[in-house]
């Protein structure tokens, strides 16, 4: 497969059945991105009177609609015994603890004892689509685990009312006190005893009553879907949650929250430092190279000024040779401008010369002119830059005119 997994799935708001050991029998698909996923809400199909969806996000991309007790068994089904059990020992073991859970039925003690550890067939979902955005970006990922992306489980709790077996899979708790339930937006779903999972409990209603086409992606996810968001930009989404008041400060109002809260502003006051440092030493990093370029160029630029083309025209030997020595100081790089053709180039320069300079040239500004632009154009069409091409012709400029003087005007004492 070419690719993270869930690029291979369609783009919301359509869906396909993936793999099954990723995405169960749940119809699937992806948005681009966590802030595609906050667009998608905005959806009709999301936002209908008449269908009240719940959410759940989940941090791995490939885990299962599975609570905490259905994951002590294979296949997920929790044997009935087992269930009514570890219920039974839990009212025995609140005796004198507090909360007198006699008085409390089924689902409201599993609610209690989930909210204080106990693993029970019961799956936290909130009404807020940005809530289970949160908890799907909310922690970190595994270390050496590949993850490439989030997800978040969608459930129409519409449907499951208006059905009388379904109906007792979702519950709000309301005799307990559960600050986090109310401030998450939650409610729960149950699984019921010995049945295979929360999946196939409700599929197999849905089928049973001939409500849907089991084999229709899009009939299925107008019940139940899965949304994958790609794993990036984690910092940002929590950072545009918490804008929206979606943070542990306030999805967690106790002691525990306040921990967190306290924790991750600390945590992110470091990761803001850190970034600030770096990108000060980077500035500082890059103001001293640029000083550096800029001291090497003033270098490089008074060496060519010490360079005197008068005193070079004056010694003895080729001219083709005084080019080459000229040009070899404007151009020193060996690689770009090797000897064999700054020697080329010098013959040419000399022909180009004896071409273009008309007999006085020096003692006309315009003629000077006309015969510098030659010898730029020269440089120019052959893939110097125009600033050192300048450079270049007026280099040659002093050159020639320092042998045409040495020719035309020969030191005093010396016949004309």
């Amino acid at each position: 497969m070419a690719g993270p997994y869930f690029t291979s799935l369609p783009k919301f708001p359509n869906y396909d059945f993936g793999e099954e050991e990723i995405d169960g029998l749940v119809p699937a698909c992806r948005v681009e991105s966590w802030e595609d996923f906050i667009t998608a809400m905005r959806s009709p199909d999301h936002n209908k009177a008449k269908d009240e969806f719940v959410y759940r996000g989940h941090r791995g991309h490939d885990w299962h609609l599975s609570s905490t007790l259905s994951r002590l068994f294979d296949g997920g089904a929790v044997p009935e015994q087992h269930e009514a059990n570890l219920l039974e020992q839990f009212r025995l073991a609140m005796r004198g603890r507090g909360l007198d859970c006699s008085k409390l039925d089924v689902e409201e003690l599993w609610a209690f004892g989930q909210h204080h550890g106990l693993m029970t067939p019961l799956l936290d979902w909130t009404k807020s689509p940005y809530v289970a955005l949160f908890f799907a970006f909310g922690e970190l990922d595994e270390k050496g685990k590949e993850n490439p992306s989030r997800a978040v489980f969608c459930l129409n709790t519409t449907v499951l009312r208006a059905d009388e077996e379904l109906s007792k899979i979702v519950f709000q708790p309301t005799h307990h006190d559960n600050a986090r339930l109310v401030s998450q937006a939650g409610l729960f779903t149950i699984t019921p005893s010995g049945r295979d999972n929360l999946v196939s409990a409700l599929l197999n209603e849905l089928i049973d009553n001939e409500v849907i086409d089991p084999d229709n992606p899009k009939d299925v996810a107008r019940y139940i879907s899965k949304i994958h968001i790609p794993n990036e930009g984690r910092t940002d989404c929590l950072n545009t949650l918490r804008k929206m008041n979606i943070h542990p400060g306030n999805l967690f109002p106790d002691p525990g929250g306040a921990s967190q809260y306290c924790n991750d502003w600390l945590t992110r006051l470091i990761r803001e430092e850190q970034k600030d440092k770096e990108e000060a030493e980077a500035a500082i990093a890059a103001e001293a190279a640029k000083a550096a370029k800029a001291a090497e160029a003033a270098k490089a630029a008074e060496a060519r000024k010490k360079l005197d083309p008068a005193a070079i025209a004056a010694e003895d030997g080729a001219v083709d040779e005084q080019i080459v020595r000229i040009l070899r100081d404007l151009l020193p790089d060996q690689a770009t401008h090797p000897d064999d053709l700054l020697a080329n180039w010098s013959g040419k320069l000399e022909a180009l010369y004896s071409r273009k300079a008309e007999i006085d040239w020096p003692e006309r500004p315009t003629a000077s002119s006309r015969l510098k632009l030659e010898f730029r154009r020269f440089f120019l069409s052959n893939s110097v830059d125009k600033e050192m091409a300048e450079i270049c012709a007026r280099r040659m400029i002093g050159f020639f005119m320092a042998k045409w003087r040495l020719t035309n005007r020969p030191a005093a004492g010396g016949k004309p």
